[in-house]
């Protein structure tokens, strides 16, 4: 009893300590030991065992960390969908967690509890591998759910982050899993004896010989040595950056947060506000002479370019402001009648940019769309499912990066890659448009829906990835979220209104850096390749393997 009683424990202490490690604790630091427990439970109890305790584990985790899903129902959201939705995403994501640890402790299993070099490659590759392969599962499968790897814990510690630039966001997933399987290594030792007392077993203990007291240090010392390298490469990378920083070409860029209800509770009136308060903003700013004003995710009242009446309004707002315009709407195409589309209609969620004369600058459709918001999966295929879109409209996909070139009046050019909604939890997104050539990534997003929540907290915590795996600076224009920049190293400049950056109507013109001619990230260059990929291998390698050898022995 003492014994499964210790086990719940240790379940628990890891889930609360993994919760600790984001918003709205954003304890980054706890990370370091969140894992030790289960990494305990994964080395000394049997495969299914460790599956359900680390399930039990990150069941808890994420049942909490995605609290603000409640947030939904004020918006119009049924109250038992909302909460199964959020329990069921909870135990989708418990469930890849739960996987890592099946593997983990059936290889664990032939390491033994004497040191060897199976147990430092373990804790040295293998663990960490196996985490960063089932990150990267959750991220992709069935359009994937991107959220709060576990290096996105560090965003605060800028030092530690620059390793993105390298591997992306695995690569300090990878280190927090090497640390604490260190951490977990040197708590066997020390607990040896508490653990023979509480299981009631004689405790013996051979004196080892040198080599063998060598190797077990290595189980500590060298995860210590790679988490110092990390250190170092994360001081110069920001010490070469903010050497170059003043040298970059400055873009006054102005970001708008019109704090506009959610859709499903905006009205003609909250309507009229938005475009009064849009047209206001554009008409201060331009005494400015900004290079570029953002606005939000889906910020036009109708859509383009066949609405009149919407086309009508942003040819006002660029010439009250004076200068070019990006904008979050909805795009209507005109195509041939089909069963996919039988109005002979597609809509896409778009990001228009307009000249300050009220002409085309160029155009992007988001790719990553949200599976039952933005459409329903198989619409295409079965018409009928598009009425049952929650917006209305069933979207269609974009099908590239669609940079967008803008030249400001001293002749001066770069090239934005827009994101929009959640594209920024996508590292490849990111990664595609700046491969391509972009100088910016430019989010705009609508975190109204969760107003009230700690979503958009969490939410800008994945952006700052995507900047510094890309090594250019990434703007976010949030409807009621937070709307900043991030520097090339991950430094967040915020949007505050009387101190308060969520849940608040803003305007703000703010100086942005944008590097010319640099050369590319290694996370740029070779992507997933380096990391992610290799730890999916190894995850689907070591699955394979662990079941053959179970059919053979059966």
């Amino acid at each position: 009893m003492a014994v499964l009683i210790l086990k719940i424990i240790a379940s628990l202490i890891s889930a609360l300590l993994l919760w600790a490690s984001f918003p709205p604790a954003q304890e980054g630091n706890s990370v370091w030991l969140a894992l030790v427990p289960i990494m305990l439970l994964i080395r000394h109890c049997g495969a299914r065992e460790s599956f359900k305790w680390v399930f039990l584990a990150a069941l808890v985790f994420w049942v909490m960390t995605l609290s603000w899903f409640p947030a939904i129902i004020k918006n119009g959201g049924p109250w038992f969908l909302v909460i199964l939705g959020q329990v069921a995403l909870a135990a989708v994501c418990a469930l890849f967690a739960a996987v890592f640890a099946w593997v983990s402790a059936s290889l664990w299993q032939r390491c033994g509890e004497e040191a060897s070099l199976r147990r430092i490659g373990m804790i040295l590759l293998i663990d960490p591998l196996l985490w960063v392969g089932t990150e990267y599962i959750r991220g992709t499968l069935f359009s994937g759910f991107a959220w709060n790897f576990l290096g996105v814990s560090q965003v605060n510690n800028s030092v530690v982050i620059q390793l993105a630039a390298i591997g992306g966001v695995y690569a300090v997933s990878a280190l927090i899993v090497m640390v604490n399987g260190a951490l977990a290594s040197i708590v066997e030792r020390a607990g040896y004896p508490f653990a023979c007392r509480l299981l009631r077993r004689p405790f013996t203990r051979k004196r080892e010989q040198l080599p063998g007291r060598l190797m077990k240090s290595c189980e500590s010392f060298i995860p210590l040595l790679c988490a110092i390298a990390a250190v170092q490469y994360g001081l110069s990378r920001i010490q070469r950056w903010q050497a170059v920083q003043s040298e970059q070409p400055q873009w006054n860029i102005v970001l708008v947060q019109p704090n506009t209800p959610c859709v499903f509770i905006n009205n003609d009136e909250t309507m009229q506000r938005q475009l009064d308060y849009l047209l206001e903003s554009a008409e201060r700013m331009s005494v400015a002479r900004p290079d570029l004003v953002i606005w939000p995710e889906t910020t036009l009242p109708g859509s383009v370019p066949h609405d009149a009446q919407t086309m009508s309004f942003v040819n006002k707002a660029v010439r009250v402001a004076g200068t070019a315009l990006l904008t979050g709407t909805l795009e209507v195409e005109r195509v041939e009648k089909s069963a996919a589309a039988p109005k002979g209609l597609r809509f896409y969620n778009a990001a228009w940019m307009f000249a300050a004369d009220g002409s085309v600058l160029g155009r992007y459709r988001k790719q990553h769309l949200v599976p039952f918001g933005e459409y329903i999966p198989f619409d295409k295929r079965i018409p009928i499912l598009q009425k049952l879109a929650p917006t209305g409209v069933s979207c269609t996909p974009g099908d590239g990066p669609s940079l967008i070139e803008l030249q400001n009046r001293s002749g001066r050019s770069m090239r934005i890659g827009a994101l929009i909604c959640f594209e920024d939890t996508i590292p490849a997104l990111s990664r595609k448009s700046v491969g391509a050539g972009a100088d910016l990534l430019a989010l705009m997003t609508n975190d109204a829906w969760f107003n009230g929540s700690v979503e958009p907290l969490q939410h800008l915590n994945q952006s700052v990835f995507r900047a510094v795996e890309c090594g250019v600076p990434l703007v976010r224009s949030a409807n009621s979220g937070v709307s900043c920049v991030v520097d090339c190293v991950g430094r967040v400049n915020r949007l505050t209104v009387a101190g308060q950056e969520l849940d608040v109507a803003g305007v703000w013109m703010v100086p942005v850096r944008v590097p010319q001619k640099i050369n590319p990230t290694p996370y740029v260059r070779w992507g997933d390749w380096l990391l992610a990929l290799p730890g999916l291998f190894v995850l689907l390698s070591a699955a394979g393997w662990i079941l053959i050898k179970r059919r053979i022995a059966k």
